[in-house]
């Protein structure tokens, strides 16, 4: 007679655990057990089991399939507590390192009077969209949902986000390890610190009011 049981303990690398029925017995399970087609079973999967005699001489789970899949838990931000392999620290400092130039040289522009208020108000706004448009990101590909595009976070970093989008990059550790990307984050910073430098240093102006 079938039992059936909740999978309470698995090495996924030596294939093998314990299942407990609904009288609290555990049963030794082995993946060479499972039925023909059935996937890798997980903690919280439930089990439907038939007895027999294990190697030891205790009883131990056969012909066993999954009945139904544990549900794989919301991942959330405070699950992102380590830098991505293979990225060195440096890599990420630098991207706090040129929003605070670039911040600095807003600041020198608008205090000398060579660019408007409104100016840093844009970068603010924009650089505001752009770490949110960052942070769903993250979000949708830890829990492998629909993505906001390459593009869509480039164009927005490049009409003024690319302060607020190099600090949630850093924040978020995102989107710093693909070349592609990372070239034309830089690319893009770079086009912005050339642009503030040379309102900072009165080489172009913009009209004021």
């Amino acid at each position: 007679m079938s039992r059936t049981g909740e999978l309470v303990q698995w090495n996924n690398k030596g294939g093998y655990g314990f299942v407990r029925d609904g009288t609290g017995n555990d049963f030794y399970v082995h993946i060479s057990k499972l039925a023909e087609g059935e996937p890798r079973p997980k903690p919280g999967d439930q089990l439907r089991f038939d007895i027999a005699t294990g190697r030891n001489g205790r009883p131990a789970a056969i012909n066993i399939v999954v009945t139904a899949v544990a549900p794989v838990p919301e991942r959330s931000m405070r699950d992102v507590r380590r830098l991505s392999d293979g990225v060195p620290r440096y890599q990420i400092g630098l991207r706090t390192t040129a929003a605070t130039m670039l911040t600095l040289l807003i600041l020198l522009a608008i205090a000398t009077d060579r660019a408007p208020l409104w100016l840093g108000t844009i970068y603010t706004l924009m650089g505001l969209a752009s770490a949110l448009l960052y942070r769903f990101d993250k979000l949708y590909a830890l829990n492998d949902r629909w993505r906001v595009s390459e593009a869509n976070l480039h164009v927005v970093d490049f009409c003024f986000g690319i302060i607020g989008g190099l600090i949630a990059q850093e924040i978020y550790r995102h989107k710093t390890v693909k070349p592609r990307f990372v070239a034309v984050t830089w690319a893009l910073a770079l086009i912005h610190v050339l642009g503030l430098a040379m309102l900072a240093l009165g080489w172009v102006s913009i009209a004021l009011p």
